[in-house]
């Protein structure tokens, strides 16, 4: 493959991989450690990051490469310009896909890749030992078949997505920002289905602000998004509390529209919590036509019990908010979401709220 071809090749592979683990993270799978790579991607040693990626890509590119190898040299079976390669393919997808594996515009230049091969000049080293370690790992690899290769190659990929998650995101915020502007965003960001993801960050986030300016709650938690709230024992996915640890508000957060069977079932979880709740409010899209009775119906039953129970739409909820708070909290509103998006940790979720504010930069 010419540098083109491999760059769509990479692009392509990197997208599979990263939609992979959003359905793992979905389906409440957390990604396998897969120490034979997580070791080298995950090194404190940015050189040797970008060594393991474009060893095994270079290859990828063109079989007849040598993965130890690292400088063309003539007559040498297997040299390639390994620097070149970097430099013109691996440097600018770290760079698109925030720096993941550093910020070396050309890691080759190092002394310990200023070598021709791998598995020579070990000694004059600093860290020996890992990259011994490495260029044993290629020497296994080197005869490989293609499709051999490229499966190896997907795990690295893979152990880079993980590195990802853990890697907070840059996101451009501006340092001012109109209400119809961020309801904008916001319509954009929330359209896109994610499994409650995406809504269930935006609430959390915008209930930490209200929170805060209007000292209504000492803390905020949002459940994992696959968390079972009965199992954990709390009665919502953002939990509010006051100063002294009780709960003051919980909310339910839900991406499709409200029915009694959702209503009964979050009450329930009410009822069952190790804490006393009064208060719960649900952020939903609206209700089902059909079920609206009963859920009057039921509401009005949970009043007598003394549970208070209140619906908004999200979208309109943030709006009334940030018509009366101080346009200041809007950019740190906007903040939030991209904070608690990183803890999440789903790139496609966290790509998505960066490319929108940079949108909004331009």
């Amino acid at each position: 493959m010419d540098v083109d071809e491999i760059r769509r090749y990479l692009d392509s592979t990197w997208k599979e991989v990263v939609e992979e683990a959003a359905s793992e993270n979905a389906a409440a799978q957390v990604p396998e450690a897969d120490h034979d790579i997580d070791r080298f991607v995950d090194s404190d040693q940015v050189t040797l990051r970008y060594v393991v990626v474009t060893q095994l890509l270079g290859k990828v590119a063109d079989h007849d490469r040598s993965l130890l190898c690292l400088q063309a040299a003539d007559g040498e079976q297997g040299a390639w310009d390994a620097r070149s390669f970097c430099s013109n393919v691996i440097v600018p997808w770290v760079f698109l896909n925030h720096n993941v594996l550093g910020t070396s515009p050309d890691p080759y230049v190092n002394n310990p890749a200023r070598r021709s091969r791998l598995d020579v000049g070990l000694n004059a080293l600093r860290y020996r030992e890992a990259w011994e370690q490495l260029a044993d790992w290629f020497s296994a690899l080197d005869n490989c078949s293609p499709t051999e290769l490229e499966d190896v190659f997907r795990r690295c990929l893979r152990s880079v997505a993980r590195r990802l998650s853990r890697q907070e995101f840059v996101y451009p915020v501006p340092n001012r920002i109109s209400l119809d502007n961020t309801i904008s965003v916001l319509n954009k960001f929330l359209r896109e289905p994610s499994g409650g993801l995406r809504p269930l960050a935006v609430t959390a986030a915008v209930m930490r602000i209200l929170g805060d300016a209007l000292s209504l709650f000492f803390d905020v938690h949002a459940q994992g998004l696959n968390e079972a709230d009965r199992a954990a024992g709390v009665p919502g996915d953002v939990i509010c509390r006051e100063r002294d640890g009780r709960i003051a508000l919980a909310v339910e957060v839900k991406g499709e529209k409200l029915t009694i069977a959702h209503l009964r079932s979050s009450i329930g979880k009410a009822v069952e919590a190790e804490e006393r709740l009064t208060r719960l409010l649900f952020a939903v899209p609206g209700i089902v036509r059909s079920d609206s009775e009963a859920i009057e119906a039921k509401i009005e039953e949970a009043w007598n019990t003394g549970l208070a129970i209140h619906l908004v739409e999200l979208k309109t909820f943030i709006h009334s908010i940030f018509a009366l708070l101080s346009d200041d909290l809007r950019p740190r509103f906007l903040r939030e979401v991209g904070a608690e998006l990183d803890r999440r940790g789903v790139y496609r979720h966290r790509e998505a709220w960066r490319q929108l504010l940079s949108a909004l930069t331009l």
